[in-house]
């Protein structure tokens, strides 16, 4: 729960700050939005557009589509995703000032267990090896953000996927 408020509380600070730097009377503010904070966005929109007069134009996707959108000429003012698979990619290019990006949260990785099962030792990359391949399942979803790394990860550790 306290990551969800300093994520709402991040992103509308982060709006405020562009309505007074970024976008001077700019009657719409086009946002390009991952999956992945798209219910805090469709909450956190209607009150910035209370709030401050600007009207938000918001698309959700995953980051590629983003980046090849933007490197194709399209104009945006804000995006919110990933900063090693959309905003970096986009920096390098030209496509954003590096000193435009501003962090408003991480995520992170976590590994659950069913109830009553011993907490797995994850302490070191040997130990998650060696947890990894007695498990008698792996559940992740490969696409995007924490879960492509995940994937990488696996791959690292030399753990087979399927």
């Amino acid at each position: 729960m306290k990551n969800s408020i300093r994520i709402v509380a991040a992103g509308f600070a982060a709006l405020v700050y562009l309505t007074q730097a970024g976008v001077p009377d700019a009657a719409e503010i086009k946002v390009f939005s991952g999956f992945g904070i798209q219910k805090v966005m469709e909450d956190l929109g209607p009150k910035f557009e209370r709030a401050t007069g600007y009207k938000l134009a918001m698309t959700f996707d995953n980051g590629p589509p983003f980046v090849k959108r933007v490197r194709d000429g399209e104009i945006v003012d804000v995006i919110v995703g990933s900063q090693e698979r959309i905003v970096d990619p986009l920096v390098k290019d030209g496509k954003i000032v590096a000193d435009s990006v501003t962090v408003l949260a991480n995520t992170g990785v976590s590994v659950a267990v069913r109830k009553g099962a011993p907490k797995p030792d994850v302490s070191s990359p040997e130990a998650l090896k060696r947890t990894l391949l007695a498990a008698k399942s792996i559940s992740y979803v490969p696409a995007g953000g924490s879960g492509a790394h995940f994937a990488k990860v696996l791959d690292r550790l030399g753990v087979c996927r399927t």
